[in-house]
């Protein structure tokens, strides 16, 4: 039976209806939909459509715009959104509370009682976060009292409250912190941190690292962004460390900062260390420890109607062979071009005092520069030149010198095109582009150089037949050049030879995935190479598709639980299936020769990663020196899929030192995680 009410839809078995009171009683499987949408299925529902109150017994289903809710009883007032429940599984964001009652006491806050929370969809969560007292202020804070984890019906975890973040804006709050141990520095725990969200437009975070063999290094992170004025950041360390039997102060400072500051553009960078050895001995990826320089600048520049003006102080620490060069200041003015009857002028000008500190001395010099230039284009039948003329003068330290000289290239582009294809390939074009420069210069310092170098450019191209269509694809590209230097001294040095080594570089991508570039000199005169280099870099092969196996969901967008956004209940169910990989693997290979007679660097690069069944992934990669026969690095990454957890175990070698670390998530949060050597929970922040 269905019955029409001011837009409300009722349908059961059996149904009663009392005009006086407005109730109506629907019995067997028992229907009711609202005008804005919301429905609610039971075994028995009475509603008094006066007050816009519901209440339904046995099992129930209600849907709102919002959210879902099942039970065995409600009750439910329609017009101020607030009721009862018992018995229910309702969904939020990411996960599900289940609870013997929970109280809608507004619109924006749930009590629940006897309850928990929980991302596993089964009727027997794999896990849970359970409560006696639960309440929930929707976009703001959630309040449980007490906290227990269960791991099925296990408890693994107490604490006598607990509080999290129920909103998608950024909240205050601990941080998941990083347990693991390495083979230098031990046991560890790094990360132990606190989040706090200042206001919308600034937030600290603190921290503290726990070194077995090193000692406790604490830390602060300062974040800003306030729009169209200024945004940057600044992380500063400072440690106690206890290795080698010293208790040594040390401290790290890093950050950037930019702004518009009375018309000019201003960006800082700092990155300073208390000594040379703070980065290799706190470093937590291989990338830190071999890092060989810290930059740290501010730049003021402004743009006039007459150039570019500009205000820059640097400063340069070698942390390997402790020197520091610093630029303090620096002062240029680049003027805007001047162009007429065919020519362009730029003029530019430089102040700047460079200083020089290292372990056994120190040097300073001050400079003041001027730098000219004028050139031009000129084309004559396929014949193109580009003639330029400079002048550059300089005082370093009260010494005046001047630097001028000519520039006159000569240059064409010849075409060639096939009258025959190969396979896929329906012509090939050659384009060929040879260049003869002549140069002259004159330095008060170094004396005069003059000479013609000649360079030949060569691009091969292919057009490739694609079904209906046909695409024009660069096959290789090489060039060649050398010099002929008249003179027969260089800098005031005697000359051996007027011709320089030739110079080749080729580089050659024929798949998509592959690519291959070789750098090189050759020395005519000596009859043997001067240096080389060659790059070969295969990127990532899908085995399945090689091997011809069967498909695998490579190409599939996976959801991307890190996000503040609201996920479905559908979302959630997929999120937790196994989604297994392909296998994929890697290759480069490299070889360098800096100096003829020098040993070579012969490095070779692999990486494979797939999932060997359903719920399992291994990623593994290494760097392999050739010459020495010996590793460089190796990275080993295990994961397993347990449903709504992800389970990962990571070890790492580099140098001599090995680390690794293991870890259980929940997917759908992985800010909640069981992290190596404790029982470490953090709920999202």
């Amino acid at each position: 039976m269905i019955l029409l009410l001011a837009e409300v839809i009722f349908r059961g078995g059996f149904l009663e209806y009392f005009p006086d009171s407005g109730l109506v009683i629907l019995y067997d499987s028992a229907y009711v939909r609202t005008d804005d949408g919301t429905e609610l299925w039971a075994d028995t529902i009475k509603f008094w459509r006066k007050v816009q109150v519901v209440e339904a017994s046995g099992n129930f289903t209600l849907k709102t715009a919002e959210t879902k809710i099942t039970g065995k009883y409600l009750k439910y007032n329609l017009l101020r959104q607030t009721g009862i429940a018992s018995k229910s599984r309702t969904y939020v964001e990411k996960g599900w509370i289940v609870g013997d009652t929970v109280y809608k006491v507004s619109e924006n806050s749930i009590y629940t009682t006897n309850g928990y929370f929980t991302t596993c969809e089964l009727p027997r969560p794999h896990y849970r976060f359970a409560s006696k007292r639960m309440r929930v202020l929707k976009g703001d804070l959630a309040v449980v009292k007490p906290l227990v984890l269960y791991l099925r019906d296990i408890p693994v975890l107490y604490a006598p409250f607990w509080f999290m973040p129920a909103g998608k804006e950024r909240s205050s709050g601990f941080l998941p912190p990083s347990v693991g141990s390495s083979t230098r520095d031990g046991l560890y725990i790094r990360n132990l941190a606190f989040y706090l969200a200042i206001d919308n437009f600034q937030d600290l975070t603190l921290f503290a690292d726990i070194i077995e063999r090193r000692g406790v290094r604490f830390g602060a992170d300062y974040r800003y962004n306030i729009y169209k004025s200024l945004q940057g950041g600044f992380t500063g360390t400072y440690a106690y460390d206890l290795a080698e039997g010293g208790n040594v102060r040390r401290w790290s400072l890093k950050g950037n900062h930019s702004q518009t500051l009375l018309g000019f553009d201003m960006n800082a960078h700092a990155d300073f260390v208390s000594d040379s050895r703070y980065f290799q001995d706190y470093a937590e990826v291989p990338d830190q420890w071999i890092q060989n320089e810290l930059v740290s600048y501010l730049t003021l520049r402004r743009t006039t109607r007459l150039g570019l003006l500009s205000l820059n102080l640097y400063n340069r620490y070698d942390p390997i062979r402790d020197i520091t060069r610093r630029t303090l200041p620096e002062v240029s003015f680049s003027m805007l071009p001047l162009n007429a009857l065919g020519l362009s002028l730029s003029n530019s000008f430089n102040l700047r005092r460079e200083r020089t500190d290292s372990a056994s001395s120190s040097m300073e010099h001050r400079f003041a520069a001027t730098s000219h230039v004028l050139n031009t284009t000129y084309s004559l039948l396929y014949l193109t030149t580009s003639p330029s003329v400079h002048l550059n003068t300089s005082f370093k330290d009260s010494v005046f010198s001047k630097r001028y000289g000519l520039t006159l290239p000569l240059s064409t582009t010849l075409y060639g095109v096939s009258l025959f294809g190969l396979g896929p390939v329906r012509k090939f074009r050659h384009i060929l582009k040879p260049t003869v420069s002549y140069y002259y210069e004159r330095d008060d310092l170094t004396g005069e150089r003059k000479g013609i170098t000649l360079s030949l450019d060569n691009t091969h191209e292919g057009k490739i037949r694609r079904d209906t269509t046909s695409e024009v694809k660069t096959l290789l590209q090489w060039s060649a050049s050398t010099s002929y230097i008249f003179s027969d001294t260089l800098e005031g040095k005697p000359l051996r030879y007027h011709f320089t080594p030739i110079t080749i570089t080729a580089r050659t991508s024929p798949y998509r995935w592959v690519s291959v570039v070789a750098f090189g000199s050759y020395d005519h005169v000596e009859g043997r190479p001067a240096s080389a280099q060659l790059i070969v870099n295969l990127g990532r092969f899908n085995l399945n598709r090689i091997l011809g196996g069967e498909a695998t969901r490579e190409d599939t967008a996976e959801m991307d639980t890190t996000k503040d956004t609201v996920m479905t209940e559908e979302e959630l169910v997929e999120a937790n299936r196994p989604k297994p990989k392909p296998w994929t693997f890697g290759l480069s290979y490299s070889y360098s020769l800096s100096a003829y007679g020098q040993p070579p660097q012969n490095v070779f690069r692999f990486g494979i990663s797939g999932s060997p069944t359903p719920k399992w992934f291994i990623d593994y990669s290494f760097t392999y020196d050739m010459t020495n026969r010996r590793y460089l690095d190796q990275t080993l990454r295990v994961s397993r899929d347990l449903h709504c957890w992800q389970l990962e175990a990571r070890w790492s070698w580099f140098g001599g030192y090995s680390t690794y670390d293991v870890r259980i998530y929940v997917k759908a949060i992985p800010e909640i995680a069981i992290k190596r050597g404790v029982l470490d929970i953090f709920l999202p922040r």
